[in-house]
C-alpha cells in the first residue's frame, strides 16, 4: 500500500512540475510574440487556414432601439 501511494504521489509531482514547465513555456512563447510569428509563417506556407466567417442572420440577435 505504501509503495502504491508512493507512485502516485511522485507520478502527481511529475505531471505539477510539467505543468509549472509549459506554463512558463506558454507565457515566454506569448510574451515574445512568437506565436503571432508562427501563425504567420504556416499562413504564408499554406499550412493554417483563417477560420470561416460566421453566417450573421439579421434575426438572430434581437436589435436594440436607439434611444
Amino acid at each position: 500500500m505504501l509503495k502504491l501511494c508512493l507512485q502516485v504521489l511522485v507520478c502527481v509531482t511529475i505531471a505539477l512540475r510539467c505543468m509549472v514547465i509549459f506554463g512558463h513555456l506558454r507565457k515566454l512563447w506569448m510574451a515574445d510574440g512568437l506565436a503571432g510569428e508562427f501563425r504567420r509563417e504556416l499562413r504564408r506556407r499554406g499550412l493554417l487556414m483563417a477560420p470561416p466567417a460566421l453566417p450573421v442572420d439579421p434575426r438572430a440577435l434581437p436589435h436594440r432601439a436607439d434611444p
